[in-house]
């Protein structure tokens, strides 16, 4: 395993490399994946100029909390008391307001563990930060293991009072690093799907129409142009797809390209899909091309919209939830 710490500008990056390969370079700001690489390829996007991926919107790699996902009109009504939370999309709140977890810098910290290493970072969140109830303590660890090719983030959270808490990664994949991830094949275990208002508000899960069931792998492009999708402000994927009991063990999700596979596992319950409908054209991505209409896909492992009671962590208790991607070469 090396690491390497390097600067640009305010940002303090760290890459990890491990003898498979797999190579994770993480930001200090938005306790982010900035980029992973595997045997020498791109296995996500983001843009290439580090301040123009500080200013960003597009969240690329990014924490998102508190709350992922959008709330409408910023109105949060949990345990009986109306909170107003920042609005930064339109008239929605989406992913904690402009002053969410991936507009700040989190402390950081390297632990050598046995099998591997830990890139830790901490933030404190005030009580009332962007209207959300309690103060809240977040780490965010990512392990990278010595021999395997795997990148596991935990996220550790407390809080001063009982409080909703939706947090995730907002990483892009393009395996291989394509013009676009329309080729590739996506396997979602999920039948069923969320459906949205004229805002994109959620109004709850549905059996998937064809265009949305990826429970037989499907090239992503297959059915991206439906009418059920581009009649909307998606114009494309941008879901919650809710997962199907499974064990532990098993991927929910794959997505394979003609360079690699990427298996996803995690505790979450379901998956907000984006497949980058909005990309700022101008804008060159560490893949050496310039962002395009589906050049990545944006992967969300969240809990259901507007589930709070799943979201809760109580006063004082140590909650946890944990995601981890696994890369294989085509073939393996």
């Amino acid at each position: 395993m090396t690491l390497e710490s390097f600067s640009k500008g305010a940002l303090t990056f760290i890459r990890a490399t491990n003898a498979s390969g797999l190579s994770v370079t993480l930001c200090d700001y938005g306790a982010a994946v900035y980029e992973i690489r595997f045997q020498g390829k791109p296995m996500n996007i983001a843009e290439k100029n580090a301040e123009e991926w500080k200013a960003s919107s597009s969240y690329f790699g990014k924490t998102v909390g508190r709350l992922a996902g959008r709330i409408l009109n910023g109105d949060l009504d949990y345990l009986g008391k109306h909170h107003q939370v920042d609005v930064n999309e339109g008239i929605n709140c989406l992913h904690g307001g402009k002053e969410g977890f991936s507009f700040l810098t989190f402390k950081m910290d390297v632990v050598h563990l046995g099998s591997g290493v830990s890139v830790d970072y901490y933030l404190v969140s005030k009580a009332g930060a962007m209207g959300f109830p309690g103060e809240v303590d977040l780490r965010v660890r990512y392990f990278i293991p010595e021999n395997e090719s795997s990148l596991k983030i935990t996220y550790e959270m407390k809080s001063s009072e009982q409080t909703p808490l939706n947090i995730t990664c907002h990483a892009y994949f393009n395996l291989g690093g394509e013009p676009t991830v329309e080729k590739q094949k996506l396997y979602v275990k999920a039948a069923e799907t969320e459906h949205y208002d004229e805002h994109l508000a959620p109004l709850g899960f549905q059996k998937s129409p064809e265009c949305l069931n990826f429970l037989t792998p499907k090239a992503i492009g297959r059915d991206i142009d439906d009418p059920f999708l581009q009649k909307s402000r998606t114009l494309g994927y941008d879901h919650c797809f809710l997962l199907e009991e499974h064990e532990p063990k098993e991927p929910v999700l794959t997505l394979e390209s003609a360079e690699a596979k990427m298996s996803l596992f995690t505790d979450y319950p379901a998956l907000q899909i984006y497949s980058d409908n909005y990309p700022r054209l101008t804008h060159l991505l560490n893949t050496g091309m310039k962002e395009s209409v589906h050049a990545g896909l944006a992967i969300e492992p969240v809990y259901k919209p507007n589930d709070f009671r799943a979201m809760t962590v109580l006063p004082y208790e140590t909650k946890k939830t944990w995601i981890e991607y696994v890369f294989t070469s085509k073939g393996a």
